[in-house]
């Protein structure tokens, strides 16, 4: 199970339960390729520059990628996830598991709003989570009231799972630029699948 903890460059990574070993950043320049899925993940996406791609296994199957997010003066950090999905692996409940691990990381974490979201691209409504969180952390070397977006998407077949994460300034006036980001990008078919039969309302 990942889990979503302390913000570093990027926003939050989540930790994969893996030997520091088979951890590592990757060095790139251009656009990279998740080999497996065909996720590209481009180096300049609008107003969002990569910072990093991190892969969690030695296979590179499990992989995030930072972005460093500036509109208007504001800035942000987005982190967007690739994952094996665990077999029998329920989305619903996954997504409760991200939220209890951001509650447990912040003394002062309140959850502002709690929703569903369509498909990375926009082409499946109401079928991803999402909440938005407020809470005091350190962004960009300072300390300082934020907010912060989570998001999990679960493809039809349930080969992979998508996940991102938000954090910028609660003055920032960033939640449109954060789905414009997943929107923006050219999502393989297998990771957005457009005939996915959204899932019951909780």
């Amino acid at each position: 199970m990942r889990l979503f903890c302390g913000l570093m460059l990027g926003a939050s990574l989540m930790l994969a339960a893996l030997p520091a070993s088979a951890q590592e950043d990757l060095r790139v320049d251009g656009d990279w390729t998740h080999t497996a899925s065909g996720m590209v993940f481009p180096e300049r996406l609008g107003n969002a520059l990569r910072t990093r791609i991190h892969s969690y296994d030695a296979e590179q199957l499990d992989v995030s990628a930072g972005y460093s997010l500036r509109r208007g003066g504001e800035l942000g950090f987005v982190t967007l996830y690739v994952y094996p999905a665990a077999p029998g692996q329920d989305c619903a409940a996954s997504f409760a598991e991200i939220e209890r691990n951001v509650a447990r990381s912040y003394a002062d974490v309140k959850l502002a709003s709690k929703d569903r979201w369509p498909s990375p691209s926009g082409a499946t409504p109401d079928i991803a989570y999402h909440a938005r969180f407020t809470m005091t952390g350190t962004l960009d070397g300072k300390e300082q009231p934020l907010t912060s977006e989570s998001y999990l998407f679960c493809p039809a077949g349930g080969t992979w799972l998508v996940a991102a994460r938000g954090s910028w300034s609660r003055s920032a006036k960033l939640e449109d630029a954060f789905a414009e980001l997943l929107h923006g990008l050219d999502w393989p078919v297998q990771l957005d699948d457009a005939g996915a039969t959204p899932p019951p309302q909780k």
